[in-house]
């Protein structure tokens, strides 16, 4: 066993929320929009699992490296309240860009950078469905 303190701990909590969006792209004809993105083009919803994880050494006082309270109030403020029960299509975050969950992915990335720091947040893991996720790492 390793001394303690002697690396990074990863730690990962999750989260839920519900969103609907659909695929598709003004500057297109409906006929490419359909061509490209199928049934994707009607608005349907998901119900996303992210997981957050948190990356630093271990507090020696509290033995947690980040209090999990506040990483649930920062995602709850930042994230959930945002796209709970939101049309992805209507935020203003993706003017201009189809809210796949590759990028929805990145927006929370994005969300919560500033607020854990660059060096705490580790990655962003992001289900659609329990068939498909996407990871971020950041840029």
């Amino acid at each position: 066993m390793s001394e303690p303190g002697a690396g990074p701990v990863y730690a990962t909590r999750r989260f839920t929320f519900s969103a609907a969006h659909r695929y598709w792209r003004r500057e297109w004809s409906p006929e490419e929009n359909r061509r490209a993105f199928g049934a994707l083009t009607t608005v349907h919803g998901h119900n996303y699992t992210l997981e957050v994880t948190i990356r630093g050494a271990v507090d020696e006082r509290t033995g947690m490296v980040m209090d999990l309270a506040e990483l649930k109030r920062v995602v709850g403020e930042a994230v959930i309240q945002r796209f709970d029960h939101a049309d992805l299509n209507d935020d203003a975050l993706f003017s201009g860009v189809i809210p796949t969950t590759e990028n929805l992915a990145r927006t929370i990335w994005d969300l919560l950078g500033p607020k854990l720091g660059p060096d705490r947040l580790w990655r962003i893991r992001l289900w659609e469905d329990p068939t498909f996720h996407v990871e971020y790492y950041g840029p």
